[in-house]
C-alpha cells in the first residue's frame, strides 16, 4: 500500500492545531517537525488520527515499534511516545487518554576520582 498518497480524515486540521500549540509554547520548528512526523506515522498506520484510537491500538503499535527497533536506545519508539504526549497536551487531553507508557531516563552518577587518583593523573 502506498502510504504517501493516503489522506487521513481530520489530520490536516489536527496538524494545524498541533503546530499552533508547539509554537505558542515556545518549542522549535524542528520539535514540531520531529513530533508531527511520528504522529503522521501513527495516523497513516491506522488511517485515523491518534485521538480517535483506543489505548489497545496504541499499545499494539508501540509493541510493533519495539519489535522493529534494532537499537537499544529505541529512539524512534521514544520520539513516538513524546510526540503523542505533546499531541494529547495540544488537544487538551490527559496522558491517560491513550495510556502512554512512562519512559524512564537512566540516571548515571558522575565519576569522582579519589585524591590519590587525582595525584596520579598530575604526576
Amino acid at each position: 500500500m502506498n502510504q504517501a498518497k493516503r489522506e487521513v480524515p481530520g489530520f490536516a486540521e489536527l496538524l494545524h492545531r498541533f503546530e499552533r500549540t508547539v509554537s505558542v509554547l515556545g518549542r522549535s520548528q524542528s520539535t514540531f517537525q520531529n513530533y508531527s512526523r511520528h504522529v503522521a506515522a501513527v495516523s497513516l498506520h491506522f488511517g485515523k488520527i491518534p485521538t480517535e484510537l483506543d489505548p489497545e491500538q496504541i499499545h499494539d503499535y508501540l509493541f510493533y515499534l519495539q519489535k522493529k527497533s534494532k537499537s537499544p536506545s529505541q529512539s524512534y519508539f521514544k520520539h513516538t511516545v513524546y510526540g503523542l504526549r505533546f499531541l494529547l497536551k495540544s488537544e487538551g487531553l490527559s496522558y491517560d487518554y491513550l495510556s502512554l507508557p512512562e519512559i524512564k531516563r537512566e540516571k548515571k552518577l558522575p565519576v569522582v576520582f579519589s585524591k590519590q587518583e587525582v595525584w596520579q593523573i598530575h604526576a
